[in-house]
């Protein structure tokens, strides 16, 4: 008896595509150095459960096509206070998308101190539009001011999706414009207003970014954003408290009186739509 199932003669045979590695064109290395293995490349299909919704509100408004292509390449990170990512002229390896983080950019002056010449939250993307200009250098000492959560994508990556995925440019080019108003404005406000009011404004900003009236911060690091000397910052410090704006114990400044420290603040302060 021959126990063998034969299969019905109409059944048509199962067909499989398998995409071709040349169907996703890479970066070229002289471009970008870090070339990926044959098997990183962009999936067809995502199988991955829902998406949750990015603390970064550049990824969040993603179209969901867009979200799906970025999402097999993101990955979460936890950057600790004061940690350096990228040094002058160090080479771009990631795009760092910041959630509750917020991360300050630094020039170093000729005296020897370093000013804040840009400041990146939830709403921007660390070494954006370097890369979109495309550059494979940082411009500038990066560093981490307000330590939290971000998600970072390799550069190659972020390449290949720009070359392979439609709307991608189109999507990031607006956060880029933003960064570039910001060093624009920061050149005018580092020269012409007082220190009190600039730092007034970063307490304001760095609260919206990460929806906390505790902020971790030390009159150094004041300092440095601020680009003026620490006695500078400790009187600063000191009549806000007086005046009942701020708190400040070791190493972290509350936040007492936001309507006021608001009223302190220079003219570059603007209360975004998202902010709480």
């Amino acid at each position: 008896m021959n126990l063998t199932r034969s299969s019905p003669s109409n059944r048509k045979p199962r067909i499989v595509y398998i995409a071709p590695v040349e169907a996703f064109p890479l970066p070229k290395p002289e471009i970008y150095l870090h070339k990926p293995s044959a098997g990183n490349v962009l999936p067809l299909r995502s199988r991955r459960p829902p998406i949750e919704p990015s603390e970064n509100l550049i990824l969040r408004a993603l179209p969901t096509a867009l979200r799906l292509a970025f999402e097999p390449f993101l990955k979460p990170v936890s950057l600790t206070k004061q940690q350096t990512l990228y040094r002058e002229d160090d080479r771009l390896d990631f795009v760092y998308f910041p959630g509750t983080a917020v991360v300050s950019e630094f020039r170093m002056l000729a005296d020897g101190r370093m000013v804040e010449v840009a400041v990146t939250g939830r709403d921007g993307a660390v070494g954006l539009s370097s890369f979109l200009l495309g550059s494979t250098l940082v411009g500038n000492t990066t560093e981490v001011s307000q330590p939290g959560t971000a998600e970072r994508i390799p550069v190659w990556a972020l390449a290949t999706l720009l070359d392979s995925t439609k709307n991608v440019r189109p999507s990031l080019n607006p956060t880029a414009d933003r960064y570039i108003r910001q060093i624009s404005q920061k050149v005018i406000c580092n020269m012409y207003h007082p220190a009190k009011e600039r730092l007034c404004t970063w307490l304001l900003m760095a609260q919206d970014w990460r929806c906390s009236d505790k902020l971790g911060l030390t009159h150094e690091q004041m300092a440095r954003i601020l680009g003026v000397f620490r006695p500078t910052v400790t009187f600063i410090a000191q009549e806000l408290r007086k005046s009942d704006l701020i708190d400040y114990s070791r190493g972290e400044i509350s936040i007492c009186d936001r309507k006021r420290l608001q009223r302190s603040a220079c003219a570059c302060y603007l209360k975004p739509e998202w902010a709480l």
